[in-house]
């Protein structure tokens, strides 16, 4: 790969910036792009500057429009399976795992199983469960985490549990080291903190599943956003924007200055002149043995582990940090790409970074401009290294994780465009909606795009997408719900063959045997109903419905976390079941006291490709709220389940129950404290 050199964009735009021509100078509306490495924090330091020069400036521009800021007592600115075997017992013949994007890469979630036991985060504590035998649950330990814990990954050969956690820094004790590392005493704004938000990474070793033991605590600046695992190489993707206090301090400027947009930039100005680096990016923060703090900053090596795409526009900062979980002293490989907002995939050897290529200040002066997307690739092949291969743009945004897939070295993506919202701009004036499947080959340095197919559903925006060898599928939605296939045999000419039209939308397709597609969505039903789904696509060019089967709750309405998180839907092919939540809670009185009456169930549906849908019936935790009718729960759905040989467990936040397949009977039950409010943990 050839090296780029990132040369500041200040050399190109700063000098442009007078009080009559403030916004940036440097629009080219590029159709590539390239990650650049930095090679002295200077120039990092200058872009970074100016990236948040440009947005102040854009937040003052819009002080008084449309009558906003004008008084005075106004207030701030606008602002598959994967791959682990548990020895005896196989995930995907014995027992289900994490219903993963990919075969081989396992995800992040918050549940985990190695077939010999359950690990479960529950509130600010990780609890393992053993499976002795099928049907059977029995609690080995209780470990509290610092924080609150999102999600895990669990290595089950070697015996290690990873646990991402998010700690709020406005809730950290008094005490607490963390509390004076992030927290800046501007001489001029007073206390603040340097970001709202940290990510704790804290790997366990759980030989002893009675005593699980700590091996090391590193904490990000940053927010966690999702991980993967590849065989015993642990890939978490972070993002981290921080604000000094200008960013929403600019406003008791504006009030010094009279109002007066011009003088009020020119003390910006100079007041971000005065920041140093450290003040714009993020830090990494281990915990030793001793209890002891140690900083580290990632400016080391003059900073050449960030790299900025260029013609691209952001301030924040995505972070790859990879590790071996089997290196002796877990060796931290870090890349930081100065961006936007940031959604990850991950193929075994492949992991893609997909950003917008403009914060949104940028189309204040250049409304015109398309959306725009980043995609840059990185080669994860090496255990615990990861290697930046290259980069390409194309126009639109997505939804998810799923409008991104890599395939014998293609990478597919899948856009909606004229969906950016600018406020400011009249709906009327705004693009038509319009849909496009992309596909990038690996040019050297270059993602080029070598295949392209646009104009699916005008008007509509895609709800949800799926990537399977040469074959993709869409879900757009306006009115209707049109499913589209696409043939992607020929990277060069991908083309839809076929459409389906049906009421509702889904928003996660997912892919069985027999050319059969399985989905959840909602139905046209005035209250919305969760609907289930099975398509034919046997004949491609002619996909046909053959079945829908609305997933009914009391009142007609409820909601189910698998429609907008797929590790919630678990399609258990060896006996036919799909397993969902399915949650809802009515208000009720008694003696002329209001309580909250809680549905919290498992809905089972049998899924035979010959015969269609049907409800096999429902495992119910309602129980378990309505024991405490004056408490109202955050958490109330029956949120994961696992097959294990005959039995189904369930997972909820109050308790894991075991049961038949059969007829449901629970067999087996583990209580659980559940979530409260607050109930962070803090350990120093």
């Amino acid at each position: 790969m050839r090296l780029h050199i990132a040369v500041p964009l200040t050399l190109i735009a700063l000098s442009a910036c007078t009080d009559d021509a403030d916004g940036p100078k440097d629009h080219l509306l590029a159709k590539t792009t390239q990650l650049v490495q930095y090679e002295s924090c200077s120039s990092l330091e200058a872009d970074l500057k100016q990236m948040v020069t440009y947005e102040i400036y854009a937040d003052i521009d819009q002080a008084g429009y449309w009558g906003w800021g004008t008084d005075d007592a106004a207030g701030e600115g606008a602002g598959a399976p994967s791959g682990d075997q548990g020895g005896g017992r196989q995930e995907g013949v014995d027992f289900s795992g994490t219903n993963n994007q990919e075969d081989g890469v396992d995800e992040a979630d918050f549940v985990k199983t190695d077939g010999y036991h359950i690990y479960t985060l529950n509130g600010n504590r990780l609890h393992i469960m053993g499976v002795p035998n099928f049907g059977e649950l029995t609690a080995e330990s209780v470990t509290q985490i610092e924080g609150y814990p999102q999600q895990m990954l669990l290595d089950s050969a070697h015996n290690r549990v990873v646990v991402f956690s998010w700690i709020d820094t406005y809730s950290l004790p008094d005490g607490h080291p963390l509390k004076q590392l992030v927290g800046v005493n501007d001489p001029d704004e007073g206390w603040y903190w340097r970001i709202k938000q940290l990510s704790k990474i804290t790997i366990l070793d759980i030989t002893d599943k009675a005593h699980p033991s700590l091996v090391r605590e590193v904490f990000y600046e940053g927010w966690y956003n999702t991980a993967r695992k590849v065989d015993s190489s642990v890939r978490l993707a972070g993002y981290s924007m921080i604000s000094p206090a200008i960013m929403y301090g600019w406003w008791k400027l504006y009030e010094d200055n009279g109002h007066n947009k011009k003088a009020t930039k020119r003390a910006v100005r100079e007041y971000i002149n005065g920041l140093a680096l450290s003040d714009f990016i993020p830090m990494l923060y281990v915990r030793e043995p001793n209890g002891t703090f140690t900083t580290t900053s990632l400016s080391e090596n003059s900073c050449r582990s960030f790299y900025r795409p260029t013609d691209s526009h952001a301030r924040g900062i995505s972070s790859i940090i990879s590790f071996d979980l089997l290196a002796d002293q877990l060796h931290f490989d870090a890349d930081h790409v100065v961006s936007n907002w940031a959604t990850f995939y991950s193929s075994k050897d492949t992991l893609l970074l997909a950003e917008p290529a403009h914060d949104w200040w940028w189309y204040w002066w250049y409304e015109g401009d398309p959306e725009q997307l980043n995609i840059h690739a990185f080669d994860i092949s090496t255990p615990g290294v990861t290697r930046y291969t290259g980069s390409g743009r194309v126009e639109g945004t997505i939804v998810d994780q799923f409008s991104l897939d890599e395939e014998q070295g293609a990478i597919r993506v899948a856009t909606t465009t004229g969906f950016w919202s600018r406020w400011w701009v009249e709906e009327n004036d705004r693009p038509e909606l319009e849909n496009h499947v992309w596909v990038l080959e690996d040019h050297g340095d270059n993602l080029d795009i070598v295949g392209h197919v646009g104009g699916i559903a005008k008007g509509e925006r895609i709800m949800s997408s799926r990537f399977q060898g040469d074959k993709g599928y869409l879900v757009t939605f306006r009115y209707i719900d049109p499913l589209f296939t696409l043939d992607l045999h020929d990277r060069t000419h991908p083309r839809v063959v076929g459409e389906l039209k049906v009421p509702g939308f889904s928003t996660y397709l997912h892919p069985i045997a027999d050319g059969k597609l399985l989905s959840i969505g909602v139905d046209s039903n005035a209250q919305w109903r969760t609907q289930i789904s099975l398509f034919d696509v046997s004949d491609f060019a002619h996909p046909s419905l053959q079945q829908a089967l609305p997933v009914e709750a009391q009142n007609s309405w409820g909601w189910s976390e698998a429609l907008y998180d797929h590790k919630a839907f678990q399609y258990w092919a060896p006996k036919k079941l799909l397993a969902i939540p399915q949650s809802t809670y009515a208000q009720t009185t008694t003696n002329g006291d209001y309580y909250y009456r809680y549905l919290s169930q498992l809905v089972l549906v049998t899924v035979d490709p010959a015969t269609g849908l049907s409800l096999h019936g429902r495992i119910d935790h309602s129980a378990y709220y309505e024991e405490d009718q004056s408490h109202w729960w955050r958490y109330v759905d029956i949120r994961r389940s696992i097959f294990m040989g005959d039995f189904v467990y369930a997972i909820s936040d109050k308790a894991i129950t075991a049961h038949r397949v059969t007829d449901l009977a629970k067999v087996a039950e583990q209580r659980l404290p559940g979530y409260t409010e607050n109930d962070y943990y803090w350990w120093w």
